[in-house]
């Protein structure tokens, strides 16, 4: 028993799990980016040196196997050759004095470990480039010394990212409104020409490229700014709409696809707009068959107001766009208002105080009406009571008393949001019973 207790030990150190592959540039004195592996091959990241440093690579395997090194340049793994002075001791294999600038692979059964190792570039200067196409959706930065390169394994080219920070709007969602000067800190990769694209800023500031990579090694995060501030053309444009609430209990309720305002006329909507600095801002309000995203409408009101307040009555579906332009860009988002077809039905009956808050007022029930008057009488032509508004109605009451129950009489003149025009007679029966 106690030989096999000596022989498991052994055993178990001959077979200590060994920690997975690992590599380590100058001794961890280098600044390791990891760009996206299918695309580039680059298995093993991308690492940044200081020009000043002699290159060490040490790469710790999980294996005990024989290992290879070898070194690519821009035509890719393809045209490797293998890496003079590299020694292997154990798991691990090492070079030092090695070449910047190029790429790197390790070899070992039937696995592949690939990298790049590039020289450090500092930013000596940034400026803003107005040139760029795209001004109306990105901002380009040009300078010297922006694009520190790469290649992949197939040999194509690319840059480590650098971070840009500058000031911007930005829209709130949970409390819908407009916030300025909100700090935007990003790492983007370059373009091949020490060029550089970010998201176009909404208000002027200064770019500036925040230098983190020579802490790495021991140096300070350095930072260059624009000597200008950066005058944007992209246009912040976002809006908030609210839908006065006034549907009376006997207006009839109407169904509205989801995100469209209206229903039953007339309908009152509040429109805000949130436009950035030194841009023209209006409301347009046209009817299209193409529909909301009809590019060029043929536009019935324009309101160059930030707030409008607009009260729909007629029947159909209208549209109200945002509208934004400088002399370089454009924006616009537009809302949907559809407005019902008119209706409207009286009564013939309720029964005032026979049984509190049960049919005890007599009230027609609509939609869309936009004019309306109703007069009624009693049996001997003498006016009880008059109103001007579909959502009222009459309470049984005249001179502060309960009218006494039988036939009473109405006339009612109305428009509707459809242009409708309603006359509508008839009668009216107070019940109550007997005390």
């Amino acid at each position: 028993m106690k030989k096999q207790i000596i022989i498991s030990a052994i055993l178990s150190v001959l077979y200590l799990p060994v920690t997975a592959a690992s590599l380590e540039i100058n001794g961890g004195r280098s600044y390791k980016y990891s760009p996206n592996e299918l695309s580039t091959g680059l298995n093993m990241g991308v690492y940044v040196v200081s020009p000043i440093d002699n290159l060490t690579i040490t790469f710790t395997s999980d294996s005990y196997e024989s290992m290879q090194m070898y070194t690519f340049t821009s035509s890719g793994t393809s045209a490797k050759l293998p890496a003079s002075g590299a020694q292997q001791t154990g798991n691990k294999i090492t070079l030092s004095g090695g070449a910047r600038d190029c790429g790197y692979v390790i070899e070992q059964g039937g696995s592949s470990y690939c990298f790049w190792v590039s020289t450090y570039i500092p930013v000596s200067y940034i400026e803003n480039d107005y040139s760029y196409t795209n001004i109306c959706m990105s901002a380009r930065i040009t300078g010297e010394g922006i694009t520190i390169p790469y290649y992949t394994t197939t040999g194509s080219m690319d840059a480590v990212p650098r971070t840009v920070r500058y000031y911007t709007w930005e829209w709130d969602e949970e409390n819908q409104i407009a916030l300025s000067d909100v700090l935007v800190e990003e790492d983007v990769v370059p373009e091949l020409d020490d060029k550089i694209v970010v998201t176009s800023p909404y208000q002027k500031t200064l770019f500036t490229i925040v230098d983190k990579i020579p802490e790495s090694w021991g140096s300070v995060e350095t930072a260059i700014s624009t000597a200008e501030e950066f005058e944007p053309r992209a246009i912040f444009l976002h809006s908030t709409v609210t839908q006065s609430d006034r549907r009376a209990d006997n207006e009839l309720e109407v169904s509205l696809e989801s995100g469209v305002l209206g229903g039953s006329a007339p309908v009152t909507v509040n429109f805000k707009a949130y436009v950035n600095e030194d841009n023209y801002v209006a409301w347009q309000i046209f009817h299209s068959e193409a529909g909301a995203d009809d590019p060029d409408p043929v536009i019935e009101a324009i309101y160059p107001v930030d707030e409008l307040s607009y009260t729909f009555k007629d029947a159909g579906t209208v549209y109200v766009r945002l509208y934004s332009e400088n002399n370089t860009c454009s924006e616009y988002e537009t809302y949907t208002v559809t407005i019902s077809e008119s209706y409207i039905d009286a009564p013939n009956a309720f029964s005032p105080g026979a049984s509190p808050g049960v049919n005890d007022e007599w009230r027609v029930a609509y939609k869309s009406i936009v004019e309306f008057k109703c007069v009624i009488f009693d049996r001997w032509g003498q006016e009880v009571c008059r109103f001007e508004d579909p959502a009222m109605g009459w309470d049984g009451y005249y001179h502060g008393k309960l009218a006494p129950p039988g036939v009473y009489f109405y006339v009612i003149q109305a428009r509707g949001s459809d242009g409708n025009e309603y006359k509508l007679k008839g009668h009216i029966n107070i019940i109550r019973g007997r005390n």
